[in-house]
């Protein structure tokens, strides 16, 4: 069985500091590491965002399964991602992504009826979003 390791690190300043000071009165240090098995199959790629979700879209439920999911936003605007494609509204939004930020996080089709990942933004133009997804074993 392949297996990928994820680790996240959040640390900051108290709030007091000098130099880039925290939201906190400590300083803040947290380390999260766990090793997820996964099936072997990776789909990655850069993905062509616009500004209507339905044409950006990134992961099919029904074909891939529950996966790992890695997105990583190279463009200059805010990215959003949605479950489903929602007829080209924001109805069905619940991430942002803002220029240079990026999310890894599991995802079930089978945790709700719209299971499938759509991208798209405000701004003008075609923006860009890495994407790695790693099926789950």
């Amino acid at each position: 069985m392949a297996k990928i390791t994820s680790t996240i690190t959040i640390t900051a300043n108290k709030s007091t500091a000098v130099t880039n000071p925290g939201p906190l009165s400590v300083a803040l240090s947290l380390t999260k590491s766990d090793l997820l098995d996964v099936s072997g199959s990776t789909y990655s790629g850069t993905a062509d965002v616009t500004t209507t979700h339905g044409d950006s879209f990134i992961y099919d439920g029904s074909v891939v399964g529950a996966a790992y999911i890695y997105l990583n936003n190279i463009s200059d605007t805010t990215v959003y991602v949605a479950s489903g494609d929602g007829g080209g509204t924001a109805s069905t939004r619940f991430m942002i992504l803002k220029a240079g930020e990026f999310a890894f996080f599991p995802w079930d089709p089978s945790s709700g009826t719209n299971t499938d990942l759509y991208l798209d933004h405000a701004g003008s133009g075609t923006k860009k979003v890495e994407y790695w997804i790693f099926d789950q074993a």
